[in-house]
């Protein structure tokens, strides 16, 4: 968030198998932004997670060796520290191009980062509103909602509808999906 300013209430997030898949396919030094609760943490396997977050509440209550409070905007590290980055429900607080070029800067080369968002074109969100319920865009304090087109110039985009049967299938298709998981590898001389 650029401007600091965030609801403090602490929202766990849904730990889906597709989630718990991806953020345990990390290896190395992780950067589990966005993390202050903590939810990732079990499944980040032969891993060395430091917790980052903007919530000083959230990592306060937390019992993790490795954490550090900041704005997602200006990571408070040094170029390359990071063999892999999980972002679960962070980017659609911040501008896109400036938060992935900090996430791509204290990524190693040869690293991965993960950001899971919602799909900003969502059907599914639709579909909740039209039966009364909230939907991604009654959060406080977004930035943006990200489509699919959007977060594709920055990598490889796949879905996540958990309420389906046959839900792998439709990860393929990240447009019918509800929540979206951009995957960005880090090349040589890249964040540079």
């Amino acid at each position: 968030m650029t401007s600091g300013i965030r609801n403090e209430s602490l929202h766990k997030s849904v730990l889906s198998p597709c989630r718990i898949a991806a953020a345990g396919s990390l290896r190395g030094r992780i950067l589990d932004c966005g993390g202050g609760l903590g939810e990732y943490l079990p499944y980040f396997v032969d891993s060395r997670p430091v917790v980052f977050d903007i919530s000083l509440p959230a990592l306060a209550g937390l019992r993790h060796g490795e954490k550090v409070c900041g704005d997602g905007s200006a990571l408070p590290f040094a170029d390359n520290s990071f063999d892999g980055v999980w972002a679960c429900a962070v980017a659609q607080y911040l501008h896109l191009d400036s938060f992935v070029a900090e996430l791509k800067r204290v990524t190693r080369p040869g690293g991965r980062i993960l950001l899971l968002v919602p799909n900003g074109r969502s059907p599914w969100d639709w579909l909740k509103k039209l039966a009364g319920m909230d939907g991604w865009w009654d959060q406080e304090n977004i930035v943006t909602q990200y489509s699919v087109d959007e977060l594709a110039a920055y990598g490889k985009v796949t879905g996540e509808i958990r309420f389906l049967p046959m839900e792998r299938l439709f990860r393929r298709f990240p447009r019918l999906c509800h929540t979206l998981l951009l995957e960005i590898g880090i090349q040589d001389g890249e964040n540079a």
